[in-house]
């Protein structure tokens, strides 16, 4: 399986220190999911896709998945 890098829409809320958080993200197909919990939040570069930014890990609907958002 290849990895590819896609890019997809996020709503994020920003508390009042500007940390940003996941609240919601729009898939390519247009579905919505709607983030239960943030798991986990650190620095990362991702070798196969390539980019840096702040990955997620984030429970969508009962399961753990991971979502990294790139610096601009």
């Amino acid at each position: 399986m290849e990895n590819a890098k896609v890019y997809v829409e996020v709503l994020v809320s920003f508390d009042k220190d500007g940390t940003m958080s996941p609240v919601e993200f729009i898939w390519e197909d247009g579905e919505k999911y709607h983030v239960d919990r943030i798991l986990a939040r650190e620095r990362c570069a991702s070798r196969k896709a390539g980019g840096t930014g702040i990955r997620y890990t984030v429970m969508v609907n009962g399961a753990d998945m991971q979502e990294t958002v790139n610096k601009p």
